[in-house]
């Protein structure tokens, strides 16, 4: 299995994690490419706790679920994608087939804020809720987001982005007889 170009890489990032299938998009890619940053981004807070995961442990986690599945990069680098017909608005399925092989991935939309300030990203947390984020004001016509930012200064801040994602909240491997 050959690595994607960075174009394709591009491509897949292009649409983000903005819908369930374009995760599984983001994700697959990442794995292609061996981008273990960008795979552990796919991944929601949810499945971090459960699994005791963080970005500096990733690989390890990684290494030995591709131990335990050698054929798990290249079956899901050439699976057929689809979204599970019971999924909503808030929770999804997306089964991934080749050959014997299914990979289901429960996702879950989360929201998160990141502050970019200093040419680099300064915050980024997932939120419990994004309505204790944001204040309406009908009668401006205004939106108002905040973020406790620590020690970013305000006069630094870059881009502010208070948004929803699709992320993997658990992965199911099964062989088919």
């Amino acid at each position: 299995m050959t690595a994607p170009e960075p174009a394709e890489v591009w491509e897949a990032w292009r649409e983000g994690l903005q819908s369930p299938l374009a995760t599984f998009q983001a994700f697959r890619t990442a794995l292609r490419a061996d981008l273990l940053e960008a795979e552990y981004r796919c991944f929601g807070a949810g499945w971090k706790a459960r699994n005791g995961v963080s970005q500096v442990g990733y690989r390890e986690f990684r290494d030995a679920l591709i131990d335990e599945e050698p054929l798990l990069k290249w079956a899901l680098a050439h699976a057929e994608a689809r979204l599970d017909p019971a999924s909503g608005p808030e929770e999804a399925v997306v089964w991934a087939s080749w050959r014997d092989l299914r990979v289901g991935l429960r996702m879950r939309r989360e929201a998160y804020m990141e502050v970019r300030a200093g040419g680099r990203r300064a915050l980024s947390e997932p939120l419990e809720d994004l309505t204790e984020h944001l204040s309406l004001d009908p009668a401006q016509g205004l939106l108002f987001g905040w973020v406790p930012a620590g020690e970013v200064v305000a006069a630094d801040v870059e881009a502010f982005t208070l948004a929803t994602e699709w992320r993997i909240d658990d992965v199911v491997v099964l062989r088919e007889p």
